[in-house]
């Protein structure tokens, strides 16, 4: 066993031991341990229950890397017959966080749910009741103990859309150390860009594995932002939010924690202390539970803003009179940056890591979001000239020139522009995974 699979088979073991302490002290990280404990069992009881035929098992972090996969997954399955007819083989997917149920929309799996526990016994059982043709990981979840279970398994493993990005702790002397021999036993790696595929490389990915195939997320940003203007989703949006005419533009600011949200309300309110003109907020936090949403509003009112909730204007009702509207549904982001005219997004400003830029540039809107991040994406975006990059004491000004409308429209023809000129990597990526799909 690799030094990596050996590591994260003793964190296990830990990890189990101290579930009592868990419980107490993080029981968030408790639930997910028991979720992974008993996912053993449920992938036994949905094998031995499953038609026979060709199986992929894919696996991602969340929703993000799951959703970029789904165009070259979706790709691969139709190329293959299963066990009736002609019917497409047959998706596995497996997420290490719930928020990774929010792709599985797009990707249709057979079964779904968390990864085992990533230790020999666990891996091991797994493998042997669903008996998969091919393993897939989704951009950067490459867990050794999947890895080495596929190898005494003799089932290919790959990652598509490899990314590593600048200051990962993989890339440390340690983490190269203990993972190489899990990179290395990967049979085919498509990376997302040059850059990717030298750091991939480095931690002991195979050259004669690896090919730059890009990031199937630039093909999904645009088939949801295609798929919201086609079936009339960012049309209904914009009834019910109201038509922003030109003296009010609207900014839809998504995936916010805090401090973007701070940042938002304090320079929409400074641009009105100016003159400018009294931009319409859609605020989607990122974690929109009950008890942000409260507090966002309560916000909102200590500072004079009238603001509702999505959830009380409904799909086909008249656009509110609200200065501030605060967006409380989950996956329905991508329609809603459709319905806007700028977008801001969360997670730049420090700690929490930057979100998802490119699903407001496929729905052809200027991207604002702070410089602290470490997206090699939304850099490009900037340079292209479809991004703005914006400190939270420089949003009154960025929003100040973007209530200009030919400067929005420039800046959201080079968003949408960037994207498209990234798209592509689903049919790259779908080739490279034929090439390890069992005949």
């Amino acid at each position: 066993m690799n030094a990596g699979a050996r590591l994260t088979g003793a964190a296990t073991g830990v990890a189990l031991a101290a579930a009592p302490l868990l419980r107490r002290a993080r029981p968030d990280l408790a639930r997910a341990l028991a979720a992974r404990q008993r996912a053993t069992a449920e992938l036994a009881a949905w094998g031995r229950s499953r038609e026979p035929g060709p199986l992929v098992w894919l696996h991602g972090a969340s929703a993000g890397e799951l959703l970029g996969a789904a165009p070259a997954i979706r790709g691969l399955r139709g190329s293959r017959s299963g066990s009736r007819g002609g019917a497409r083989a047959q998706l596995l997917v497996t997420h290490g966080s719930p928020s990774g149920r929010a792709a599985l929309a797009w990707l249709d799996p057979d079964h779904s749910g968390p990864p085992p526990l990533d230790r020999a016994r666990d891996c091991d059982a797994a493998f042997a009741a669903v008996r998969p043709g091919l393993l897939v990981f989704a951009k950067l979840d490459v867990w050794p103990g999947l890895v080495a279970a596929a190898g005494r398994a003799g089932v290919p493993a790959a990652l598509i859309n490899g990314t590593v990005r600048d200051g990962s702790r993989r890339s440390g002397a340690l983490a190269r150390r203990l993972f190489r021999a899990s990179y290395a036993r990967l049979d085919a790696v498509g990376a997302a860009t040059p850059e990717d595929a030298r750091r991939l490389e480095a931690l002991g990915v195979r050259p004669g594995a690896l090919a730059v195939t890009g990031d199937g997320a630039f093909d999904v940003a645009l088939e949801r932002a295609d798929r919201a203007r086609a079936d009339g989703s960012a049309a209904s949006f914009r009834d019910a939010l109201g038509a922003a005419d030109g003296a009010a533009p609207r900014l839809v600011a998504g995936s916010t924690w805090p401090a973007d949200e701070r940042a938002v309300l304090d320079a929409a309110a400074a641009v009105r202390r100016e003159g400018g003109p009294g931009w319409q907020l859609v605020i989607a936090p990122h974690e929109p539970t009950a008890a942000h949403v409260d507090a966002l509003v309560a916000s909102c009112a200590a500072r004079g803003e009238r603001a509702v909730r999505w959830s009380t204007i409904g799909d086909a009702a008249a656009g509110p009179d609200a200065s501030v509207i605060v967006f409380d549904e989950v996956g329905r982001l991508a329609e809603l940056y459709a319905a806007g005219d700028a977008a801001y997004v969360g997670g730049g400003l420090g700690g929490t890591g930057l979100h998802n830029v490119l699903e407001p540039a496929a729905a052809g809107l200027p991207v604002v979001f702070g410089p602290r991040h470490d997206r090699a994406d939304a850099r490009a975006l900037a340079s292209a000239g479809g991004g703005l990059v914006s400190p939270a004491g420089a949003l009154a000004d960025t929003l100040t020139g973007l209530a200009d409308p030919l400067r929005r429209r420039r800046h959201a023809r080079a968003a949408r522009a960037f994207v498209e000129a990234g798209s592509g990597a689903a049919s790259r990526t779908a080739d490279l995974l034929r090439l390890l799909w069992p005949s």
